[in-house]
Formats: structure tokens, sequence, C-alpha cells
């Protein structure tokens, strides 16, 4: 499975991808950056398709936590 990342350091926090979630998995930390919450995330890459910014990723899931 897969899971949507953020480059808080290119993200603008202009909510694009946080309007496009279906799953309501992103939120904006502090007006700085999204976060996504990886229990929410199902990996789709819509937010990552919309983002104006470019500065969210989708890749497999790390499982070994």
């Amino acid at each position: 499975m897969k899971l949507a990342a953020v480059d808080k350091n290119i993200c603008v926090a202009c909510g694009v991808c946080m309007k496009t979630c279906r799953k309501n998995a992103i939120s904006i930390y502090k007006g700085c950056y999204a976060f996504v919450d990886e229990a929410k995330c199902v990996g789709c890459g819509l937010c990552a398709k919309s983002c104006p910014a470019g500065c969210i990723t989708v890749a497999e899931r790390n499982e070994n936590k």
C-alpha cells in the first residue's frame, strides 16, 4: 500500500492538497506546511497531482516501524 509524503521545505501551505483529499488525511500544520495522517491516507495520489508546488510524493509504505 502507498502513502503520500510532503516535502516541508517546499510546501507553501496553500491547502490545495487538503481540499483534494477524499479521505481528509491532510491538514495544514500551523499554517506552515501540509501534514499527512498516515492512518487515513490510502495512497491514491490525488494530492500529489493537484499540488502546485510539486512537493508531494507517493511511495510504498514502510511497514517496518
